[in-house]
């Protein structure tokens, strides 16, 4: 287990930063092409400096094609568009499956979905959740941060990558982020319950906007550490702030689970806790999108002003100017002349497009444009199998993001809300009993109803459907399959899974109505034989005569 006190909290913050110092160079490299925003802040991280902007050059940040710019704000925003829309349903939660044939459990949860998609509404979560989709593409390492004690019940924060590091434990699961950053004496005043002497001196001294640096470290406590501990400090996750040069402990909480979410676009290898990002796959290639960008404007600007070449007994000083008059020479071969201005513009030209496009497949920008523009009939064959080729590409990337981002921050949010009493009060049977005997609200199920999700349910219905025809084959043929399904419950379950659960009769409803439909349809088959017995003579007979032979029976 982590020691928690200052020192040792500042060496294992020092050793995870010396391992991911190779990620920190290439961070870098893929930001100046792909964010170029976030360089200043990647550059004062990996150097524990005072921020300035000013440290960077022009040069740094130049771009001379901006594809990959262009790549990664198209991917970060179709995946907010396609996984997590605002305004839009794109999750819901379900009962877990000890509780899945519950329907007072699935209504409470369903109830609870909608609001909770108005509070994330008004949070700051989609403009959060939009960053760390870009540094994602970017970096392939994010992360979001739920802050306690916000404006809102919900709200969040972006760490730009380079200002944390991350360990795992023997799973592969994120457990340890610690986070270097800056306050102000003044900011620092207001934010933390104890403050070093070098912050009480600036602040006496009238210095309000000087800058210290702290480590904000975020661990699983020990049951040594939470032995005897009630509240935040008793929690099996710690969170602690230390003024990194006097080593002092400014603030200590705690919480029930890890209050930042760390995604990872693929995973760099199995022995690093960081990711591989589009920017990273496409890095060559989008290099030497920039280096031909180089070469082409350089042709194009000895196009428009050429380079010229003088005689050595040339006499004078070239006009260069549009117009210009140069004198000197006695003979024609005695003038300046271009030189060197036969370069070909159209086979750069093909070289970009081609390093462009291979960018842009990199980030995934084709299976946005198919969907978004796909012609025709959705059920063509072709155009089934281009989306299958697509979503097979991302899906892995999709999974990624479901696990390790959505997922954990809808689970969090659903705590969150709950303990807040945003929530209605739940039934009776959302609670089970511990090891102790005492009540327990099981976590639900999270249920992704957003458009990636359905394309890809989609794709399966397809097979669904082609199942359904083949049995329909076989119970004509006298096999009665069709006995094996549960059509109710399949029904209600894609209904829940699409979000649509709030249009559904309950089960009480449903089998009212139906038994309604049947006594109408029973009435009716009464009806139906009433009026042809009148209007045959020989039913009408046969039925008196039955009545008749009957009463004599009975008589």
């Amino acid at each position: 287990m982590i020691k928690s006190d200052p020192s040792s909290l500042i060496q294992l913050n020092e050793r995870l930063r010396s391992e991911a110092s190779g990620m920190q160079r290439l961070w870098t490299e893929t930001a100046r092409y792909c964010l170029t925003r976030k360089v200043s802040s990647i550059v004062t991280a990996t150097g524990s400096s005072t921020t300035n902007d000013s440290n960077l050059t022009t040069s740094q940040l130049a771009l001379l094609n901006t594809v990959a710019v262009d790549a990664n704000m198209t991917l970060a925003a179709g995946l907010m568009s396609w996984i997590m829309p605002f305004g839009g349903r794109w999750f819901s939660w379900k009962p877990a499956p000890e509780q899945k044939d519950n329907e007072r459990v699935a209504d409470w949860l369903s109830a609870c979905s909608e609001i909770a998609l108005n509070e994330l509404e008004f949070s700051n979560y989609y403009d959060r959740a939009h960053e760390v989709m870009l540094d994602r593409g970017t970096a392939g390492t994010a992360s979001l941060y739920r802050v306690t004690g916000g404006p809102t019940t919900l709200h969040f924060e972006t760490w730009d990558v380079g200002s944390y590091v991350i360990g795992e434990d023997c799973y592969g699961v994120v457990d340890k982020i610690f986070r270097e950053f800056e306050r102000t004496a003044d900011q620092a005043e207001s934010e933390f319950d104890i403050l070093p002497p070098t912050v009480q001196s600036n602040l006496k001294s009238n210095k309000p906007n000087e800058k210290d640096r702290y480590i904000h470290a975020i661990f699983k406590r020990s049951d040594k550490d939470r032995a005897g501990k009630t509240g935040p400090l008793g929690m099996p996750i710690a969170s602690v702030y230390i003024h990194k040069a006097s080593k002092m402990v400014v603030r200590e909480s705690g919480f029930e689970r890890l209050p930042c979410n760390i995604t990872r676009h693929l995973r760099w290898s199995s022995a690093s806790a960081y990711g591989c990002s589009p920017a990273m796959v496409a890095l060559a290639e989008i290099k030497g999108v920039q280096y031909l960008e180089l070469l082409m404007s350089t042709l194009a600007e000895v196009q428009v002003n050429p380079r010229m070449i003088l005689p050595q007994n040339f006499q004078g000083n070239p006009d260069l100017s549009a117009g210009g008059i140069t004198m000197g020479g006695l003979t024609r071969d005695s003038y300046p002349q271009e030189w060197m201005t036969g370069g070909r513009i159209d086979y750069g030209e093909a070289f970009i497009t081609r390093k462009e496009q291979a960018i842009k497949r990199a980030f995934y920008s084709n299976m946005f444009s198919l969907f978004s523009d796909r012609p025709g009939d959705m059920n063509i064959p072709h155009v089934d199998a281009l989306q299958a080729e697509q979503l097979g590409k991302i899906s892995p990337a999709f999974t990624s993001l479901t696990t390790s981002f959505t997922n954990p921050v809808l689970e969090d949010c659903f705590m969150t809300l709950y303990n807040a009493g945003r929530f209605p009060p739940p039934p009776r049977e959302a609670f089970v009993n511990d090891a102790l005997g005492r009540p327990m609200l099981l976590f639900p199920r999270v249920a992704q109803t957003n458009r990636m999700s359905k394309e890809i349910e989609r794709a399966k219905a397809g097979s669904f459907a082609g199942i359904l025809q083949t049995a329909a084959a076989m119970q004509q043929a006298g096999m009665p399959v069709l006995d094996n399904l549960d059509g109710d419950q399949s029904y209600r379950g894609m209904m829940t899974d699409a979000g649509l659960r709030d249009w559904l009769k309950t089960p009480e409803e449903r089998d009212r109505l139906r038994q309604q439909r049947q006594m109408e349809q029973q009435a009716a088959q009464q009806r139906e034989m009433l009026m042809q017995a009148a209007k045959s003579s020989e039913i009408v007979k046969q039925v008196a005569g039955a009545v008749g032979g009957g009463e004599q029976q009975v008589a």
